[in-house]
């Protein structure tokens, strides 16, 4: 009976939903429509708008120049440099450079992989180790160890292999800019890291 009801109360209120909206006078005005309604002179609207001026990166977004117009070294989606990529593509050392580059992003993962088991056995070591004598069972310590390891080991490798990787940018449009010196690419922030 409750599933008859919810389905006799949802058909009324879309019977009424299409009547009050086929009811409804929707109009659609044009510019000029709108301006004589407003009592506004086509001189009151403001211009159309310009493409700004590129501003300074503040550490997200990588621009590079490239026929007088600013484009990003990555989507929004990843920090990969696939944007950039895709227009050296033609150049193969340019390209082999930056799928190098996107490679070991991809392999710096493993550290956040190897930071979690770590921390993990941290965990585990403190509170479900807790009651062992450490005289008898050193598991508690080797636990604590070596989630320590892992973790300080995942963060060390991920730092210096990204550190090195923002090195492969710079020498890609290298690359590009010798194989094609009439159609330069020029890089508009700096690479490496700076504390």
């Amino acid at each position: 009976m409750r599933a008859f009801t919810g389905f006799i109360s949802s058909a009324v209120f879309s019977l009424c939903f299409a009547v009050s909206a086929l009811a409804s006078d929707c109009p659609n005005p044009t510019v000029e429509e709108l301006r004589i309604q407003m009592h506004r002179g086509a001189t009151e609207f403001p211009a159309e708008l310009k493409r700004p001026a590129l501003a300074p990166s503040l550490g997200c977004d990588r621009p590079f120049i490239y026929r007088g117009e600013a484009y990003a070294v990555d989507p929004p989606q990843a920090r990969d440099a696939s944007m950039l990529r895709s227009f050296v593509r033609e150049v193969p050392e340019a390209d082999e450079l930056l799928k190098s580059y996107q490679e070991r992003r991809e392999r710096s993962r493993l550290s956040a992989y190897t930071g979690s088991i770590g921390i993990l056995m941290m965990i585990i070591a403190n509170t479900f180790m807790k009651q062992l004598d450490p005289s008898k069972y050193p598991v508690r310590t080797v636990f604590q160890t070596g989630g320590l390891a892992l973790t300080a080991g995942g963060f060390i490798y991920s730092f210096s292999l990204l550190r090195a990787n923002e090195s492969l940018i710079p020498k890609s449009v290298d690359a590009w800019n010798a194989a094609r010196p009439s159609d330069p690419i020029e890089l508009k922030f700096q690479t490496g890291w700076s504390f």
